[in-house]
């Protein structure tokens, strides 16, 4: 694989910005590959290497790169002015679209990114309820906010920890439940019932595999919410592309606040709470000061609403089931494929969304993580882009012919970080 101009701007990298990167996520050792431009469902790197994506931004770019409809509505919105010190008609409008899919979203709230609309359910609910303690399932990933970033580390552990430097406060004010267990989850909220503002999921959740959530599971956290009168919330950041409703609906539950982010962008910064009026009403100034204060530069500007105006009319009814049948196709690809070869990994997911999990470490490699660390590096030389992790997912442009070179490559790939360990 030719990365001598990656390499170059990686060594340019480092000397001004720690470790080379902005995004933890996209350091690959020895260095990552730059990508210098993208279209439809491919990108191309800066030594002009084109790939399949399929990772796609973490699963944001719905629609791939560059899909001309977006391009064409963005670069109209750039020319009428970035943002504004004032509200913009574009932003009814998106408010307008995304609350008619969902009967829960009653009223929308926009943010700049996925992390600050968790910030901001969270301490709207905190506003509504007037408690300071939150649920959050253990391992589950909800951005870089302090207090959902305790426990936030995929293990699943109920030993509760977090990053380093979060105060013993906050996290002593986060309650760790176990994912998929109702009995286990209730039992602990119930012991700290009087002081819960929230119960924060992802019915989704990629960090800790992948699975959806039992509908038993979802019933029991809907029924210790309604009894306890804490909220629940629905972290869709990532999860939302599974059902042109939501994730929640499509399992057969609702949230009393949904967060949203990543696809109902476009690919422009984005990120919002979704709500029953009666819980966003701590965010309404029009009858005096609000409960919880909210502003931002950037929030609601008129080219992030642009944007997903548009994806969120590219986003079909038929268009989310076309890619979801693309979804199950990749998933019983790779299985087949880790079948053939006698690994016990596991592939899993829902809709569109995909991961791939190393369960064991093959022999010659010292734990599942560095396995699938050289599998990502064996699909770009086959010219497919997947993350790291195992995380991948398909895009409105992905045809057929698309999915067929994915499994092909996935399967010299595997078969090759196989032979090269035992050799």
């Amino acid at each position: 694989m030719n990365t001598e101009n990656s390499a170059a701007l990686y060594s340019r990298a480092v000397e001004v910005m720690p470790g080379g990167n902005s995004r933890t996520a996209v350091y690959s050792a020895p260095y990552p590959v730059y990508i210098r431009s993208g279209s439809g469902a491919r990108v191309t790197d800066a030594d002009g290497v084109e790939r399949l994506d399929f990772l796609n931004n973490s699963t944001t770019l719905i629609h791939g790169h560059a899909h001309p409809e977006m391009v064409a509505a963005i670069t109209g919105a750039v020319g009428r002015g970035t943002s504004f010190g004032m509200p913009t008609p574009v932003e009814v409008e998106y408010a307008e679209a995304l609350s008619a899919r969902n009967e829960t979203f009653e009223h929308v709230r926009f943010t700049s990114s996925g992390t600050e609309a968790v910030m901001m359910a969270v301490q709207a609910a905190r506003a509504y309820t007037k408690r300071p303690k939150i649920a959050k399932i253990a391992g589950a990933y909800h951005g870089a906010y302090d207090a959902v970033a305790v426990n936030n580390d995929g293990s699943g552990s109920l030993i509760s920890h977090a990053v380093t430097g979060n105060p013993e406060g906050v996290v002593a004010n986060t309650v760790v439940i176990p994912f998929n267990d109702a009995e286990g989850a209730v039992k602990i909220l119930r012991e700290h019932a009087e002081d819960l503002a929230c119960v924060l999921i992802d019915p989704v959740p990629w960090r800790i595999g992948l699975l959806p959530a039992d509908k038993a599971y979802l019933d029991a956290l809907r029924a210790f919410c309604d009894e306890s009168g804490a909220l629940l919330i629905s972290d869709e950041v990532g999860s939302y592309r599974v059902g042109y409703h939501g994730a929640m609906h499509l399992l057969g539950s609702e949230a009393d606040l949904t967060v949203l982010g990543k696809v109902i962008g476009g690919g422009m910064p984005i990120g919002a709470v979704a709500g029953r009026r009666g819980f966003m009403s701590v965010f309404d100034p029009s009858k005096g000061a609000p409960a919880l204060p909210h502003s931002g530069s950037y929030n609601a500007n008129p080219v992030s609403m642009t944007s997903g105006v548009v994806s969120l009319r590219l986003l079909t009814e038929e268009a989310m089931e076309r890619i979801g049948a693309f979804g199950e196709q990749v998933r019983e690809a790779l299985r087949a494929t880790i079948d053939a070869v006698g690994l016990d990994w596991e592939v899993n997911g829902l809709g569109s969304l995909f991961r791939v999990i190393a369960t064991s470490a093959p022999e010659g490699y010292p734990s599942p993580a560095a396995a699938m660390k050289r599998l990502h590096r064996e699909l770009l030389d086959e010219g497919i882009h997947l993350g790291d992790s195992g995380l991948g997912c398909i895009s409105t442009p992905m045809e057929e012919a698309d999915i067929t070179a994915f499994a092909t490559a996935f399967d010299t790939s595997l078969r090759r970080v196989l032979a090269e360990a035992r050799a």
